[in-house]
C-alpha cells in the first residue's frame, strides 16, 4: 500500500499575491519529490489536496495521478477567512474514507497531513473559541483520540507556519497530534525540506534490507518522523564508528 499524504492549505486573504504564488511552488516542488521518488524506488505515494479559507473543500482525493493533483493546486485561489477546523475536519474525512499504513522493509509508516498556514484560525464565535475548536479536531488525529473518530491509526500533523501566524498554536497541534511544527520565512524555503525527504526515501526502498534490520528495527511514525530517526540512527552510527 502505498504511502498517503494530504496536503491542508490555508487559501484564505492572507495568502493572495506572492503567498498563493508560493504555496503553489511548494506544492509542485513536493509532487516532484513524490514523483522522482516514484522512478527511482517504485513507491508512488498517494496524495491529496484540501484547502481552507471561508470554507474547506477537498480539491483532489488521494491518488498517485500527480498530474490531477497539480491541477488541483494549480486551481486554488486566495480569499475569505481562516477555517482551519474545517480543514482539519475535511482533511480528517479523507484520511477516513482512503487513508491507509505503508510497511516498508520492516518499517511502518502512518499518513501524514502536511498543513500549511500563514495566519490564525477564525470563527464567527471570535478567535479564542476558533482555537479551541482546532485543538479539539487535533485531539481527533493523535494518540489520545484517534480510535474515538474511528481511524486505525493516529495521523501525525506536520505543521508549516509561514509569516505571521500562530506559532503556538501550531506546536500544540504538533504535539497533541505526535507531529512535527516547522516554521519558515517563506512558503518557498519548504523546497529544501521536501527534497531532503524524497532522497531519503529513496535511500530506504532501495537499501538492504539486512541495513535496515540492524538500523531502523521497530521504526513506526509518519515520513516527517521517520525521517528524523533515520538521520538520528546514522549519526549515532557514524559517531561509534568514528570513535
Amino acid at each position: 500500500m502505498p504511502l498517503d499524504t494530504v496536503l491542508l492549505l490555508d487559501t484564505s486573504g492572507s495568502m493572495s499575491g506572492r503567498g498563493i504564488r508560493e504555496l503553489k511552488r511548494a506544492c509542485n516542488v513536493f509532487l516532484d519529490g513524490v514523483e522522482e521518488t516514484a522512478r527511482q524506488t517504485n513507491l508512488r505515494e498517494n496524495v491529496a489536496v484540501v484547502e481552507f479559507s471561508s470554507r474547506a473543500r477537498v480539491v483532489q482525493s488521494l491518488t498517485n495521478n500527480y498530474s490531477l493533483c497539480r491541477r488541483a493546486v494549480d486551481s486554488l485561489s486566495a480569499g475569505g477567512c481562516t477555517m482551519m477546523f474545517d480543514g482539519l475536519m475535511a482533511a480528517l474525512q479523507e484520511m477516513l474514507t482512503h487513508g491507509g499504513v505503508l510497511r516498508l522493509c520492516g518499517v511502518t509508516m502512518t499518513p501524514r497531513v502536511i498543513l500549511m498556514t500563514d495566519g490564525k484560525p477564525t470563527d464567527s464565535a471570535g478567535e479564542e473559541e476558533a482555537k479551541k475548536k482546532v485543538l479539539g479536531a487535533a485531539i481527533a488525529f493523535g494518540p489520545a483520540g484517534f480510535k474515538e473518530v474511528g481511524l486505525p491509526f493516529s495521523v501525525p500533523i506536520a505543521c508549516v507556519g509561514c509569516g505571521d501566524c500562530d506559532i503556538a498554536l501550531l506546536q500544540a497541534i504538533a504535539k497533541l497530534t505526535n507531529g512535527m511544527y516547522v516554521v519558515v520565512g517563506n512558503i518557498a524555503e519548504l523546497s529544501t525540506f521536501f527534497r531532503r525527504q524524497a532522497c531519503i526515501l529513496a535511500w530506504l526502498a532501495k537499501a538492504p534490507s539486512k541495513l535496515l534490520s540492524l538500523l531502523f528495527d521497530s521504526l513506526t511514525g509518519s515520513v516527517d518522523q521517520i525521517c528524523c530517526q533515520i538521520c538520528f540512527r546514522l549519526a549515532v552510527e557514524l559517531l561509534l564508528f568514528l570513535l
